[in-house]
């Protein structure tokens, strides 16, 4: 079995030999949760990169690792941006947290025109909050070393005004005639991946988008849910452009 992954804020400059100290909140979570003992191996990441694997030394609540190897692991080129329009309930997390586990780099939480919650107020740092918490538990489940960033909410006129700076976009939509796995795909750069939702995207949305340069595509013949959409579109561009590779391609040595 894989060993668990914990955070810690900072791995730069850590080296073999160096102990490290488990924030509070995760170590509760080794020694109570996971009832790690003192000599089992554990990984540690700071969800920048930087991974680190080691043994564990328990004392009551306050759990330190003793580092045994040390990687830096570089973002993949391209990179994946989701723009994810606002669900209701608990779809939002759990599109983020499916979106974490199949390599997503960015997302960006969109409040398209058939979103039915807006992030206003205080409900908008609760709810950036809460998708930030579920990509950071999806990273610790995935033991993956990066973890994606999440802006702030942003309009349609604000992702409009993105959609020149990626090297390719493509917004997913069931009636599209072609699909993403046969679309041609850049090389390097960052691709990002326009999901709608519950509703749908707005025929008006998909024509701005279409006319900043974006391309209609589908996932095939069944309409996804919209806490899916984003991570099979992720899975079908790492299939193509990530998951044929070694991994220790990317790992700096």
């Amino acid at each position: 079995m894989t060993p668990p992954l914990l955070f810690v804020s900072d791995l730069a400059g850590v080296a073999v030999g160096d102990q490290i100290a488990l924030p509070t909140q995760e170590a509760r979570h080794a020694a109570a949760a996971l009832r790690m003992s003192t000599g089992e191996i554990l990984f540690v990441a700071d969800g920048q990169g930087h991974r680190a694997q080691g043994r564990a030394i328990v004392e009551g609540n306050d759990v330190t690792v003793d580092v045994t190897s040390v990687e830096a692991i570089k973002r993949p080129n391209p990179t994946f941006t989701v723009v994810q329009a606002l669900a209701k309930g608990d779809h939002g997390e759990l599109a983020i947290d499916l979106m974490t586990q199949v390599g997503v780099d960015r997302i960006i939480p969109w409040s398209a025109s058939r979103s039915i919650v807006q992030w206003k107020g205080d409900r908008a740092e609760k709810s950036l909050t809460k998708w930030q918490l579920a990509a950071k538990a999806a990273t610790k489940q995935s033991r993956q070393a990066w973890s994606p960033e999440i802006s702030q909410a942003l309009s349609t006129k604000e992702i409009l005004a993105l959609i020149p700076n990626f090297t390719a976009t493509f917004i997913l939509h069931e009636t599209a005639r072609h699909p993403l796995a046969g679309a041609a795909l850049p090389s390097s750069g960052e691709i990002c991946l326009i999901v709608g939702p519950e509703g749908g995207i707005s025929d008006e949305e998909v024509a701005a988008f279409e006319a900043a340069g974006a391309q209609v595509v589908s996932l095939g013949d069944s309409v996804l849910r919209a806490s899916l959409a984003g991570a099979i579109g992720v899975g079908v561009l790492s299939t193509r452009l990530r998951w044929a590779h070694a991994p220790s391609q990317n790992v700096e040595g």
